[in-house]
């Protein structure tokens, strides 16, 4: 079955799953965590390549449909594995569900083999439209209310509850000894042509600070076009480097 025949529901913007395939249709074959896997589709798609896939969500009861098998586990607890497990590892739109990063990211990299690779994604709270969102109303997304949480079945998780820009999300990740490989995103955001100056201006700033901003905010990769001008969402490829 060809992954455009695939009705699976996804959990995530529908584009983020093909770009993930893409990026990664290259890699050998190997054993892969998927967490949180949501309905599983990227956990199929993987399976179909040959990949040995756990699947693992908080909500696994709202999956008892899929094909795929689920493991029970908590973005905010240790993770139910060994050291040094998995080849691959992909939290899809699951960063901004957890409630310490730091933690969440060590936890990936303990379970991942050493030259292990890691594949987040998280909605693009450094775009354009992004900056000047926050630039207006003071934060990145609606905010959720003490009614949202208490109605909750799945406590904070249930929420975009870390909301991070691109140099705090990296911050957590070096933080984990993880380093970034590669930024790309989903699609192209067309309103976002309308910032075109803006971005324009940003660039220039990031030129007159040179190395010395760069050091200090990370500004050629929080700068860069994939991030500025990138979609709704960030993807990253990390690899946790052999000791």
């Amino acid at each position: 079955m060809t992954q455009p025949e695939i009705n699976f529901k996804a959990n995530s913007i529908d584009e983020i799953h093909y770009k993930v395939m893409a990026l990664i249709k290259d890699y050998p074959i190997g054993k892969v965590l998927d967490f949180p896997s949501g309905f599983g589709r990227l956990s199929y798609w993987l399976k179909e390549k040959g990949h040995g896939v756990t699947s693992c969500d908080i909500a696994i009861e709202e999956y008892s449909k899929s094909p795929i098998k689920h493991k029970l586990a908590n973005l905010n607890d240790y993770f139910p594995f060994d050291d040094n497990n998995f080849d691959y590892a992909f939290c899809i739109d699951g960063p901004e569900h957890a409630e310490n990063l730091y933690h969440t990211f060590r936890e990936f990299y303990r379970v991942l083999k050493p030259n292990g690779l890691f594949v987040v994604s998280i909605p693009n709270y450094s775009n354009i439209e992004s900056r000047l969102k926050q630039f207006w109303y003071g934060v990145l997304e609606p905010i959720t209310t003490k009614e949202d949480f208490s109605a909750s079945q799945y406590g904070t998780g249930q929420f975009h509850i870390n909301r991070p820009t691109f140099a705090l999300l990296r911050m957590s990740l070096e933080a984990a000894k993880f380093s970034i490989i590669k930024i790309s995103y989903d699609k192209e955001k067309n309103n976002q042509k309308y910032f075109y100056p803006f971005y324009l201006m940003i660039r220039l700033v990031t030129k007159i600070k040179g190395e010395k901003g760069d050091k200090k905010y990370w500004l050629k990769s929080a700068n860069s076009r994939n991030v500025l001008m990138g979609g709704n969402t960030l993807i990253l490829i990390c690899k946790k480097e052999a000791a």
